[in-house]
Order: C-alpha cells, then sequence, then structure tokens
C-alpha cells in the first residue's frame, strides 16, 4: 500500500511538470500593496537639480491627468495692453488637451461689458454673443483663449527655474512655488513642428519674440499646478499680458465640439 501511494504521488508530480511545459515557469499571482504601504510622497529642495526634477515631474503629472481626452477646469483673470490701449477680461471654461477650449469670458474695462461664449477646436476659434446675434461664428474671441499646450510647454522648456519652497494656497493646499524663464524660441520650434495648421503655426510664430516668465504653484503630493501667473512682454508689438489661472477637477470628462454656425 505504501508503494502504491508513492506511486501516485510521483505519477502526479510528473502530470503537473508535464502540464507546465518545458521552459515555462506557473503563474505567480502579484503581490498587492495597501495605500499604507505605498511610498511616502516625494519631496524636493530648493536645488537646481531637484527643481527640475520637480518641473519634470509636473509634466509628466500633468500629462497623465489629461490622457484619453480628459480635461481640467479653469479661472483666468487677464490684463495688460496692447499698442497702449488697456485690456482686461475674466473667464472660466475647460480644456481638453491638446487643443480644445471652452469659457465664457467677460470684458471689463469696456464702457459696456458684455458676455462672450468661446469655443476653440485645433486652433479654430468660435464666438457667440449679442453682438453676433445670439448665434455661433468663426471669428476672434475679445480675450485670449487659453492654449492648453503652453501649460506642460512652460514647464518642459524652462531656460531656467528657481524654487521658493513650500507654499499654501487658500483651502489648505500644500503646493511648490516653481518661477520659470522659458526659452520661447525652442518652445515655438516645438509647437510649430507639431502642429501642421496654418494659422496655429502663423499665431506660435509671433511667440517667438515673446519674454515669459511662469509661477507655478505644484501640488506637494499629486505634483499638478493648481495656479498659474504668466507674464508675456513683446516689445515689437508693443504687448504686455498678464494671466493668472487657478486649475481645478484635473482628469475630468468634457466634451467640446464644433458648434452649429449661424443658429
Amino acid at each position: 500500500m505504501r508503494g502504491l501511494k508513492l506511486f501516485v504521488a510521483g505519477f502526479i508530480a510528473i502530470l503537473l511538470l508535464t502540464v507546465v511545459g518545458c521552459g515555462e515557469t506557473e503563474p505567480v499571482t502579484p503581490a498587492t500593496v495597501s495605500v499604507d504601504q505605498a511610498p511616502p510622497t516625494r519631496t524636493y529642495s530648493t536645488s537646481p537639480e531637484s527643481t527640475s526634477e520637480l518641473l519634470r515631474d509636473a509634466s509628466q503629472a500633468v500629462g497623465a491627468a489629461t490622457a484619453d481626452n480628459k480635461g481640467v477646469q479653469f479661472n483666468l483673470q487677464s490684463t495688460g495692453s496692447v499698442e497702449g490701449d488697456a485690456e482686461g477680461s475674466r473667464s472660466v471654461g475647460d480644456m481638453i488637451f491638446p487643443d480644445r477650449v471652452q469659457m465664457v469670458t467677460r470684458e471689463y474695462l469696456t464702457p459696456q461689458p458684455v458676455s462672450t461664449d468661446v469655443i476653440v477646436i485645433g486652433g479654430q476659434t468660435y464666438i457667440r454673443s449679442e453682438s453676433t446675434g445670439g448665434n455661433w461664428i468663426a471669428g476672434v474671441s475679445p480675450s485670449t483663449p487659453p492654449d492648453p499646450q503652453l501649460i506642460t510647454g512652460y514647464l518642459d522648456f524652462a531656460r531656467s527655474s528657481r524654487n521658493f519652497g513650500q507654499e499654501t494656497l487658500v483651502g489648505g493646499r500644500k503646493t511648490y512655488h516653481v518661477q520659470v524663464d522659458v526659452d520661447m524660441p525652442l518652445l515655438v520650434a516645438s509647437l510649430i513642428k507639431n502642429n501642421p495648421d496654418p494659422a496655429m503655426q502663423a499665431r506660435y510664430k509671433g511667440m517667438e519674440a515673446d519674454v515669459v516668465t511662469v509661477d507655478y504653484w505644484i501640488d506637494a503630493n499629486n505634483r499638478l499646478p493648481y495656479q498659474m501667473l504668466v507674464k508675456s512682454l513683446n516689445q515689437n508689438q508693443r504687448e504686455n499680458l498678464e494671466q493668472n489661472f487657478n486649475f481645478s477637477n484635473w482628469g475630468e470628462t468634457v466634451a467640446i465640439a464644433k458648434p452649429c454656425e449661424n443658429c
């Protein structure tokens, strides 16, 4: 009887080896890691090397949050002047990366401020306001719509940068305050290379002479920017612009579609 048991055990072992196959290994169930066991949140110093790593990680975080047509909500206050004429507007809306924006904007330095609905798709701008009879038309927005690609573009093409350390925003969000000087010729060359649309290329080309400084407030945990201040100056066109962004709901699902024109 004992010999029979040994024979059966040996037969089962040979059978298992035959099922697994020569040169193959048995499947291994991956170990699960609880939230408590996850690696601690990375911290960054104010050194140039650590600041460069923070900018890189922030760019990657934005890319991950906005993949698969995901977007972000924004509030934007713009002030500036063109050829000596002062401009100012407030806007609220959504972005879908890389090139879709919908917002409602209102100029507040004009004698009779009016609200304008704006949709941008692939560089084409559509507006709707009282002056258009309440219809959508292809036109020019009264305030410059934000370009989603510039959020990571400013991060990726920093000529120099400085980290002012951690700051807490309203609501208790802990952030790193980082300021970058943007290498605009390199950024513009990259944007033109990746966008074949002639209208967008012309717009980007006009930015090449801009002197741009950007302040980011980057979340200390998820590395996403929740506030951004862009200051740009173009002496050739006598144009200066300051844009103050507040971002929320990174990774939101929102649809931005081409509107029905003249209807």
